[in-house]
Formats: structure tokens, sequence, C-alpha cells
């Protein structure tokens, strides 16, 4: 198996998996709304009050799962940005080595004209 054709198996798992990410998603927050619908028919039942409570709960509740799915961006795009740096580090010391290793190799015009 040549690494193209790993790689390319490589990405298209990852847009597979993601891809099943968004349905599982999806599919849990429909059923969320839906036990958020029958929460408060249960609550409106038991008068204006419990229904007025149970919507500001589920208002808080929204609010805090909205608060969390944007730290879990931010933390995800800080965990990029981190592994980008880390990735630039390495090349940098890459090319810097392999730099130091050209210049030792091939003498300077001062080091031939001593070795003479």
């Amino acid at each position: 198996m040549s690494l193209l054709e790993y790689g390319d198996n490589a990405a298209s798992y990852r847009r597979v998996s993601a891809v099943a990410e968004v349905e599982m998603e999806k599919n849990r927050e429909d059923a969320q709304k839906a036990n958020d619908r029958n929460a408060l028919a249960e609550a409106k039942k038991l008068g204006k009050e419990a229904h007025a409570a149970a919507r500001a709960r589920l208002a808080q509740e929204r609010a805090a799962a909205s608060e969390a799915k944007k730290i879990e961006k931010l933390r995800i795009i800080a965990e990029q940005k981190a592994e980008k740096a880390r990735l630039a580090a390495e090349s940098k010391a890459k090319r810097a080595e392999a730099k130091v290793c050209n210049t030792s190799r091939s003498p300077s015009p001062i080091q031939r004209l001593f070795s003479r």
C-alpha cells in the first residue's frame, strides 16, 4: 500500500467519521427537543407556575449547553494551533540541522586554503 493510498483512506475515514458525528449530534438534539416538549406539556398540566419554572429551567440548560459547546470549539482550536506550532518548530529545527550538516560537510574557502 502506498502512502498516497493510506493518506486517502485516512482522509476518507475522517470525513466519514465527521459526518457520523454530525448525524449523532443532530439525533441527540432531536431527542432532547422531544423530551423538552414532553416536560413542558407535563408542566403545563400542573399549572402556570410549574410551566414557567420548566421553561426557565430549559432555557438555563440550553444556555449552559451553548456555553459548553463554545468552550469545546475554543479548546479544539487551541489544540489545532498548538499542533501547528509544534510542527512548525520541528520543521524549523530540521532545516537548521540540515543547514549545519551541509556547512560542516563542505569546507569553506578559508578551510581549503589552510588544509593545503
